[in-house]
Parts: structure tokens; C-alpha cells; sequence
């Protein structure tokens, strides 16, 4: 079974824009390569194409981001999960939560947003953030 990264669009659209954290993207293609897999919810979807749009950036730089990823569908029992969390987070940080928790509890949530990365920890996940390595 292949190690599982359930990634947010704070790593995602560094690694899908062009003015975005090298790491991001060379963290992605290294995880790949070794037969890791990139796991997220459909949210994922909707945040990078509301930022490309925002940005005024080309909407084909979502579709190659979202195409190396599995996407999971928001359910019932990943928003359970995600109304049950205790630990503060945002809504769409509680949903991105949520789904991990409902994909497979030994993923590692990979985000570069501080309060997820909590909040992925107070779960009992792992969580990293592949921007605050060097390099």
C-alpha cells in the first residue's frame, strides 16, 4: 500500500502557480516518484480554481495540479467527522480535516498553514509542512 499525503491548497497552489514555493512542487514530484500517493477532498478543487481565478491566471493550471491528486468526494461521514472536530479551525480547514479523517487515519496531513497543521496534530494525525524545510 502506497504512503498516503492528504494535501491542502496552501501547499498545492504553491507548487501549481508560477510565482509559487519551488518546494512545494519538488515535495509533490519526490513523494510521486518514491510511490507516494497525494490524497485530498474535491474542496481542494474549488479553493485552487477560486484562486486562479482571483490571480487572473490561466484555469488549465488547476486541472494539471488536481490531475496528480485523488480527489475525494465530501460525504456525509467526512462532514461527521468534520462537525466533531473540537480542536479550532475554519470550516474549510474542519472539512479538508474531516475528509482525511475519513480517508485513512495513518495519512500524513501535509499543509503550510500553521492552524491546520494544529489542528491535524490535535486529531492524532501526522502532519508536515513541506515549505519550512530548506531548499
Amino acid at each position: 500500500m502506497a504512503v498516503l499525503y492528504y494535501v491542502d491548497t496552501s501547499v498545492i497552489g504553491h507548487a501549481a502557480l508560477p510565482d509559487g514555493d519551488p518546494r512545494a512542487a519538488r515535495w509533490a514530484t519526490a513523494v510521486q516518484a518514491g510511490g507516494g500517493e497525494l490524497v485530498s477532498s474535491r474542496l481542494l478543487r474549488l479553493e485552487l480554481t477560486r484562486l486562479v481565478r482571483r490571480l487572473g491566471l490561466d484555469l488549465a493550471l488547476v486541472e494539471a495540479a488536481v490531475s496528480r491528486i485523488n480527489l475525494v468526494d465530501v460525504d456525509r461521514p467526512a462532514l461527521r467527522q468534520a462537525e466533531g472536530i473540537e480542536h479550532h479551525v475554519k470550516s474549510l480547514d474542519a472539512v479538508h480535516l474531516g475528509t482525511a479523517l475519513s480517508v485513512d487515519r495513518a495519512l500524513t496531513v501535509v499543509s503550510h498553514d500553521s492552524a491546520m497543521l494544529r489542528g491535524a496534530e490535535a486529531l492524532g494525525l501526522r502532519a508536515f509542512d513541506p515549505l519550512a524545510t530548506a531548499g
